[in-house]
C-alpha cells in the first residue's frame, strides 16, 4: 500500500460558538429524553435537533482551531486550557510535536504549525454516529418534506467529517474504528439528497479489510469504488487484485491487473503485482513483456511506456535490457527526471554488486579485475544521476548517492574531490 498523503481539508474549520462540556451534557440529557417520549420521538424537527446538538459536541472541543495556525497563536487561544503533557508522535514518516488537553491532542510539524487534531474526550460518545442516525430518522419522519434543506445540508457538513475521522482512526492504525467512520460516511454521502458516493471511503472500507482478512468484503468494496470511477491512479487495481489472489482466484487477479496495466501503463503497484503474481503461479514473469510492448506500439512516443519497460527489465534481472529501455525514454523525453534516475541507480546497484562479489574472490588478478569493472559501471552511474539532481535538485536520494559516488573516487582527481565537497555539503543542508 502506498504511502497514504495527510490531507486536512477546510471543512475542519470549527464553529466559533464554543460550548462548554456540561452544557452540551446536559442538552444531550435533554435530547435523551425527547426521544424516549413516544409523541415527540415521532416528530421530525426533536430529531433534526439532535443531530445538530451532536454536530455541536463534535465541534466544540476543538473551538476556533484551524490548520496552519502556529502553536504561539493556539496557546494564546486556548489559555484558559492546561497542556497535561507534551511528546514527540512519529506519522507517516514525519515526527510531530504534540500538545495533549484534557479533550484533545494538537499535532504540530517542524515548522510549529498545527497540521491536525484528535479529541480524546466528547460531551458524548460517538457524537458523528449519533448525528447520522438522528438526521437519517429525520428524514423518515419528514414526510412533507419540510426539512428537506436542512438535513442536506447537515448531511453535507456530517459526510466530510466521517471521512475525516476514518482517516485519522486508520493512520492511528485502529483499524475497526476507522471502517466504521468511512462506512457511514458512505451511507451519508449515497443518501438521495446526497447521491455522492464518498469513493475514497469505499476504497478505504476495502483496504482494512483487506489487512483484516477479510478478501470478499474487500472486493465488495474496491468494486463499488471502481464502479463510481475512483482509480488511486491506478493503484485500485493492485489492491483489488490482491483481494482476488487472497480469495485464491489468481486467474481472476491477473485478469484486473492486465486491465490496469492497459489503463495505467505507468503504475509500478500494477507492475509489481503482476510480476509476482505471475511467479507465484509458476509462470514466466516475462509474460508481462506483452502488455508493456503492446503500450508502446500504441504510444510510440511516450517516455514513460519505455520507463516502464526498464523497471520490468530490472526486476528481472535483465539489466541490459533495462539499460537499453532507460535510455530510450531519455531519448524521447530529455527532462524525465526518473528516467535518469533509475539508469543512474541501474549502474549504482550492478557496480555495487560486482563490488561485493570481488570480495569473497581470492584470486588476487580476478580480484583486481572485478574491481576495475566495478569502478567503471560506478563512474557510469553519475552523468544520469547528474542529469537527474540538474531535473530535481530538492531530491535528496539523488544527492546522496552522488555524495557516495564522488566519495569514491574522490582520490583520483582535484575536481572529483570538489565534487565530492560539494555534495557532502548540499546534503548536509537538506
Amino acid at each position: 500500500m502506498k504511502k497514504l498523503v495527510l490531507i486536512i481539508s477546510v471543512f475542519l474549520s470549527v464553529s466559533m460558538m464554543a460550548q462548554d462540556k456540561a452544557k452540551l451534557q446536559s442538552q444531550v440529557a435533554k435530547s435523551d429524553a425527547e426521544i424516549n417520549d413516544p409523541k415527540k420521538a415521532e416528530q421530525p424537527k426533536v430529531w433534526l435537533n439532535r443531530a445538530e446538538l451532536f454536530l455541536d459536541v463534535y465541534d466544540a472541543p476543538a473551538k476556533n482551531l484551524m490548520t496552519g495556525m502556529g502553536n504561539r497563536d493556539i496557546k494564546l487561544l486556548l489559555a484558559k486550557e492546561k497542556i497535561v503533557t507534551n511528546k514527540s508522535v512519529d506519522l507517516l514518516g514525519e515526527t510531530y510535536d504534540v500538545d495533549v488537553y484534557a479533550d484533545k491532542e494538537l499535532y504540530y510539524d517542524a515548522a510549529g504549525q498545527l497540521v491536525l487534531w484528535i479529541v480524546t474526550d466528547f460531551a458524548a460518545d460517538t457524537p458523528l454516529l449519533k448525528a447520522l442516525e438522528a438526521y437519517m430518522r429525520a428524514v423518515a419522519l419528514d414526510a412533507k418534506g419540510s426539512n428537506t434543506k436542512k438535513i442536506k445540508d447537515g448531511l453535507l457538513s456530517l459526510q466530510p467529517k466521517l471521512s475525516y475521522d476514518g482517516y485519522i482512526a486508520y493512520i492511528m492504525q485502529n483499524y475497526p474504528t476507522a471502517a466504521i467512520n468511512y462506512q457511514a460516511a458512505i451511507e451519508c454521502s449515497n443518501h438521495p439528497l446526497i447521491a455522492t458516493p464518498d469513493t475514497t471511503a469505499y476504497y478505504m472500507v476495502g483496504l482494512i479489510a483487506l489487512n483484516s482478512g477479510n478478501p470478499e468484503k474487500a472486493v465488495s468494496f474496491y468494486k463499488q469504488a471502481m464502479d463510481a470511477g475512483y482509480t488511486a491512479g491506478g493503484d485500485i487495481y493492485a489492491e483489488y487484485a490482491r483481494a482476488l489472489k487472497a480469495k485464491q482466484d489468481t486467474t481472476a487477479a491477473i485478469e484486473m491487473l492486465t486491465t490496469g496495466l492497459a489503463a495505467f501503463p505507468t503504475n509500478k503497484e500494477i507492475i509489481f503485482t503482476l510480476i509476482n503474481t505471475f511467479i507465484e503461479k509458476g509462470e514466466d514473469p516475462k509474460n508481462i513483456l506483452p502488455y508493456v510492448l503492446a503500450a508502446e506500439e500504441s504510444d510510440p512516443n511516450n517516455a514513460s511506456v519505455n520507463y516502464v519497460e526498464g523497471i520490468v527489465y530490472e526486476q528481472l534481472k535483465d539489466f541490459s535490457n533495462a539499460e537499453k529501455a532507460y535510455q530510450r525514454a531519455i531519448e524521447k523525453d530529455e527532462n524525465y527526471f526518473f528516467a535518469y534516475y533509475n539508469l543512474g541507480v541501474l549502474y549504482y546497484n550492478e557496480g555495487a554488486d560486482i563490488n561485493n562479489k570481488a570480495i569473497d574472490v581470492i584470486e588476487q588478478e580476478k580480484y583486481e579485475a572485478m574491481m576495475a569493472q566495478a569502478h567503471q559501471i560506478f563512474k557510469n552511474a553519475i552523468e544520469p544521476l547528474e542529469k537527474a539532481c540538474e531535473l530535481n535538485p530538492s531530491e535528496r536520494s539523488t544527492v546522496d548517492l552522488l555524495k557516495i559516488l564522488y566519495f569514491r573516487f574522490r582520490e583520483d582527481d582535484e575536481e572529483m574531490a570538489k565534487k565530492y565537497e560539494h555534495y557532502r555539503d548540499l546534503m548536509d543542508s537538506m
